[in-house]
Parts: structure tokens; sequence; C-alpha cells
């Protein structure tokens, strides 16, 4: 069976890991996350009522750059399906995300917070739009709420019919889940124990991720410009 190379295990499960690893790096650097906008919702609703207006509006902005990120992502598809469905689009977003979270350590953006976790959300958006399927098997690489959800109802229904389909989808889920959580330990090691910006190692993992998936690209059809 065909499988588009954006879905092979080893791009979603390293992009829910580099997932955590961004969200954990918000929330303890600038008390927001870049990805989990039901937690941006409530924060903000929060410091509206005790009218904490500059923290409630990054989180606010937050919301607005994802949505708009979706929309981007969305429409970048359906124009590279219609005009050059060659062209490995999502390989060039891998790239974009490493020179965006190497600029973040310079220090003229690191006084503008609120910047940083806009633009996170904007570009982590259009990144879970681009990279929606594992195997076939939809999932989510930005929170786990609906990675839980699909592991939960998987391992019932394997339980109750004993389907082999069944069985995949709980594992499939639960590895995301795993990733995920590996990612925001990652964070915390990082922070307590190496000295240097965060951001350098969320950089050198789509940097890491985007070299494997242009050699998967080129071992397997020979030129980038190929069909995947």
């Amino acid at each position: 069976m065909y499988m588009p190379s954006h879905e092979h295990p080893s791009v979603g499960l390293s992009l829910t890991f580099i997932s955590g690893m961004i969200n954990t790096a918000t929330y303890i650097n600038y008390q927001a996350f870049a990805t989990a906008q039901t937690g941006n919702l409530i924060l903000a609703l929060s410091q509206l009522y005790h009218q904490q207006w500059d923290s409630a509006g990054k989180k606010i902005l937050s919301l607005l750059f994802f949505f708009l990120g979706i929309l981007l992502a969305m429409w970048i598809r359906d124009y590279f399906l219609k005009k050059n469905p060659s062209l490995h689009w999502r390989l060039y977003l891998l790239y974009g995300q490493v020179f965006l979270f190497l600029a973040f350590c310079l220090p003229a953006l690191q006084r503008h917070p609120a910047l940083i976790v806009i633009l996170i959300s904007f570009v982590s958006a259009i990144q879970w739009e681009s990279f929606d399927k594992i195997n076939g098997l939809p999932y989510t690489n930005l929170f786990t709420t609906g990675n839980l959800k699909g592991m939960a109802s998987s391992l019932y229904d394997f339980r109750k019919t004993k389907e082999t389909a069944a069985k995949i989808r709980f594992l499939h889920f639960s590895r995301v889940i795993i990733a995920f959580i590996l990612g925001c330990l990652m964070t915390l090691f990082w922070l307590s124990f190496v000295h240097v910006n965060i951001f350098v190692a969320i950089a050198g993992a789509f940097f890491l991720l985007a070299l494997f998936r242009s050699y998967w690209i080129l071992r397997k059809n020979g030129s980038p410009e190929k069909k995947q």
C-alpha cells in the first residue's frame, strides 16, 4: 500500500516529540501555550477577569494566529495539489522552522516574548494541518487530548471485538502520547541541566528531522522534484 513520505511514523512521532518540547518551553518561559489553545483560552478569560490585560492579550493573539495558520496551511495544501503536486513543500516547512527557532535565540526577539508565542502558534498550526496522519491514521502532533480519546476508544474496541485494526489504532495513539510526554521531559531536562537556550535544541530537532526526510525522499525517488 502506498504511503506518502510525510506519513512515515518517524515523521509524526518526531513532530509530536518536538511539540511536547515546544509546549513545555513556552509555558515555563512565557506562561502561555504555543499550541494548546484550549489552555490559552481558559487562561485568557481568567486574566481578563482579573484585568491582566497584557497576559490575556498575548494568549488571545496566540489563538488568533493559530486560527490563521490553519487557514493558510489549507490554502497552501490546495495550491500545491493543483499547481505543483510533486513539490515537497512540507520539507521546506521543516527547514523553515529550523531557522525560525534559531531566530528566537536572538536578543532582539527575546525582548518580545509575545511575538515569539504568536509566531510559534502560527507555524505550529501550519504544521498540524500539514502533518495530520501516520500510516493513514489521523493523529494530533500538537497536544494529547484527541490522542488520549483515540487510545481509550481503541482499547475499548479491541477488548470488545478483538479486532486487529483496533489494536493497531491503540498502539498508534499510545506511541503518539508517549512521544509527546518524552518531548515534555526533554525540555524539563534541558532547562535543568543544559545552560543553552531551549530553542537551540528545538531547532536542532527540526533540523535532524528535515535531514532525515531529505535523505528519505532522495533515496526513494532519486530527486526531490518527484512525487511523494
